[in-house]
């Protein structure tokens, strides 16, 4: 399985292509792309991205969406931080990304950000009992404590890199009183949170960001020690102070020619202070740099819930994701949407809906199925993936489950089943009921991750009145708006549907 994902941050943006199945549950990177989008400089005087900001955002998607769509991947899950998250208009420049470019930023809150990120550099290096890991950004920082793999305390502050060389650093050179007013800041909005931060003897403290391998590239270089990837590299508070009052005194022109500092000269300054005083009031004395990040932990994450999901299937529904991926379609998103319409299912099923057994087998695979046209055309691709997949080889289902199959995954969107559709209406009326309800199910399913962020969770679904509600907890607003424009067949089957969005700790 090949998976293509992006972070879009304040300074810059990232892509990672990978690929995914190795032994071990390992990965292979294929290729990856910086793109120095610079965000935090496209914001107007109330926080809002300009326009030149949404033209550098457009530029940066529609070039990532090439390279991974060169690379074989059909799908690029991209998560948006503290830029857009902040911005007032952040949601609306999001769905216009993907009017312009096909591809939709899902923003993520900092806490969600922080533990992607604590993910990513636990499967970069090895972490211990007891981690504190800080990610330090353009517009924020995130602090994030846990065991060896996941973290259990997430914590984000606007403390960014970008955003306090605004605040307090806009005249060069950097004087000491400027930034001492800066990490003043830093000690007064950490200060309520420290004691869940705070380091132990046996705490492994761990840095992860573009200043934090900045840093280590710069303190590398000057114990001589040979450049090039510094992941794992260690290095105490005290060389990092050192470090920070060099560059401070230093003019911009000889801050460039410092090892690592080339492309951030005008922001690392603050990025060094931030560290350096979150680090002081944290107790910190001993720290390790992680190249692993936000990105890798959004592919580990991914490339994981594919494979459990995966795991759990019976042999037939293995023939289905196969097919499924010899027709190219994105397993991430049809394995979502089959988990989702199963889960649907169930719920209507212990609401007192009758199904047939084999209506669960059926929808998943329909579901898994549903975007194979694709591989056709754009266009009535929901029709061609019923062709596509009358004639497949679908191991252990017979002629008849096939059909159904094939009608359930081409009623996904467009016109629901019709008395004008002839292949509909050869069915036994029994399986024409079938698949209409089936269908239903289906398009809600398939509207709640319209996105194709993976984030949505179904929570309770409820028979209220003659309609029914149904609890999502990590829905993106565009999945909402995706599931509700779809509702319209289960409407018809089994009444008005009403969707609540619950809080969470995700997006």
């Amino acid at each position: 399985m090949k998976v293509a994902v992006a972070d879009v941050g304040t300074n810059s943006s990232h892509l990672l292509l990978a690929e995914g199945g190795l032994a071990g549950g390992a990965y292979r990177v294929l290729d990856s792309l910086k793109d120095r989008t610079r965000l935090g400089e496209c914001l107007d005087p109330g926080g809002h991205l300009t326009p030149e900001g949404e033209d550098r955002l457009a530029s940066a998607l529609l070039r990532f969406r090439e390279l991974s769509g060169a690379a074989g991947i059909p799908e690029l899950r991209v998560y948006a931080t503290s830029a857009l998250r902040e911005a007032p208009n952040g949601a609306e420049v999001a769905a216009r990304m993907r009017e312009r470019t096909g591809v939709y930023p899902v923003i993520i809150s900092g806490e969600r950000e922080g533990q992607l990120t604590y993910l990513g550099a636990a499967h970069s290096i090895e972490f211990g009992a007891d981690n504190v890991l800080l990610d330090l950004g353009g517009g924020s920082l995130e602090f994030a404590r846990g065991g060896p793999r996941e973290a259990a305390e997430v914590l984000s502050l606007p403390l960014g890199a970008i955003r306090m060389t605004r605040a307090f650093l806009a005249q060069e050179p950097a004087g000491r009183k400027a930034v001492a007013a800066l990490q003043a800041q830093v000690r007064s909005l950490l200060a309520p949170h420290a004691a869940r931060f705070q380091v132990g003897p046996q705490t492994r403290v761990v840095l992860s960001s573009g200043t934090a391998e900045a840093a280590a590239t710069a303190i590398s270089a000057a114990r001589r020690q040979e450049g090039g990837h510094v992941n794992g590299v260690g290095f105490t508070v005290a060389e990092l102070a050192g470090l920070l009052e060099q560059t401070r005194a230093a003019r911009p022109a000889a801050r460039a020619r410092i090892p690592g500092f080339e492309r951030r000269a005008d922001t690392i300054v603050a990025g060094l202070a931030v560290l350096h005083a979150a680090l002081d009031v944290l107790g910190a004395v001993q720290l390790t740099v992680s190249e692993g990040a936000l990105r890798e932990g959004m592919l580990i994450e991914e490339l994981a819930q594919f494979h459990s999901y995966s795991g759990g299937l019976s042999v037939r529904q293995r023939s289905v994701m196969a097919t499924a991926e010899r027709f190219g379609a994105n397993l991430a998103h049809a394995s979502q949407v089959a988990a989702l319409a199963q889960g649907l299912l169930e719920r209507l099923v212990s609401a007192g809906e009758p199904f047939p057994d084999e209506a669960s087998s059926l929808v998943r695979a329909a579901a898994a199925l549903h975007e194979s046209g694709l591989i056709v055309s754009v266009s009535s691709h929901h029709k061609h993936s019923a062709y596509l997949i009358r004639h497949a080889d679908l191991r252990g289902f017979s002629p008849r489950e096939q059909e159904l199959i094939a009608q359930v995954a081409r009623y996904h969107r467009r016109s629901p089943p019709k008395a004008s559709h002839p292949e509909y209406m050869v069915l036994p009326a029994a399986d024409r009921a079938l698949v209409s309800r089936l269908s239903a199910v289906l398009r809600v399913a398939d509207g709640l991750d319209r996105a194709h962020a993976g984030t949505s969770r179904l929570g309770a679904l409820r028979r209220e009145g003659k309609g029914w509600s149904l609890d999502l907890r990590g829905a993106t607003p565009l999945d909402l708006l995706g599931a509700r424009e779809k509702a319209d067949l289960w409407a018809r089957e089994f009444g008005p549907l009403t969707l609540r969005r619950l809080p969470d700790d995700g997006t």
